[in-house]
């Protein structure tokens, strides 16, 4: 692994590392799933993690053995709607979601000069991160709907990276998901992951929960 003294960047998912807001994600797509017809499980929602919109609704869609059943125009007004329900379960965001821990770990980054950005998948993200009251420490996130390509493919991880103008070797990517870590990788970035560690295998660093992802254990994970 790479000396941890190069590390000046890092670069956050938001749903399960920011906040956890996730859950507004799951509900909303949960809702999508039962209108289509599909069964919803555990296994989808985890699976969810990290996806875009569109891909969200195509896994799910997949699931239910439905993949050729409606146009892309169909598409498109499923997954609009489903992002209306999400919005309408964003309204109750405030500063009381943000995970444990992320705070002081955004205070001590700020204090120590590191730059921080918002690498999500998530076209909602500036909103939320306006809600949580954190635009003082995310100056900058990437626009999802200028990529080429969302996640699992490594293009908003390099993003983030060009937008702090930094190498990706100077940077570390965090997130919850095992897309996510798959696009951190694909990005050559060293991948922390936030969670369970059977999902997050891939992941050069895993710490169980937001409370334990602090600049003293990422230290120690390098050494």
């Amino acid at each position: 692994m790479r000396d941890f003294k190069n590390i000046r960047g890092w670069c956050f998912d938001l749903h399960g590392v920011i906040t956890d807001s996730w859950i507004y994600h799951a509900m909303a797509w949960e809702e999508t799933a039962e209108l289509l017809g599909v069964k919803w499980t555990p296994d989808i929602q985890e699976q969810l993690k990290g996806r875009d919109r569109l891909d969200s609704l195509e896994f799910i869609l997949e699931a239910g053995g439905l993949q050729d059943k409606y146009s892309d125009e169909e598409k498109q007004a499923i997954a609009e709607r489903k992002n209306q329900r999400y919005l309408k379960y964003l309204q109750k965001m405030n500063p009381n979601d943000i995970l444990p821990g992320i705070q002081e770990l955004l205070d001590d980054l700020t204090a120590n000069g590191y730059k921080m950005i918002i690498a999500s998948a998530s076209q909602n993200a500036p909103l939320e991160i306006e809600k949580l009251g954190l635009t003082k420490y995310f100056s900058q996130v990437v626009d999802v709907t200028k990529l080429a390509h969302n996640k699992p493919a490594p293009d908003v991880f390099l993003k983030a990276a060009e937008m702090l103008d930094l190498s990706v070797d100077q940077c570390v990517g965090i997130d919850d998901g095992a897309i996510g870590v798959e696009s951190i990788n694909a990005a050559k970035m060293v991948s922390i992951g936030v969670g369970d560690k059977q999902i997050l295998h891939e992941a050069d660093i895993i710490v169980p929960t937001s409370n334990e992802l602090t600049i003293q254990n990422v230290r120690q994970a390098f050494n």
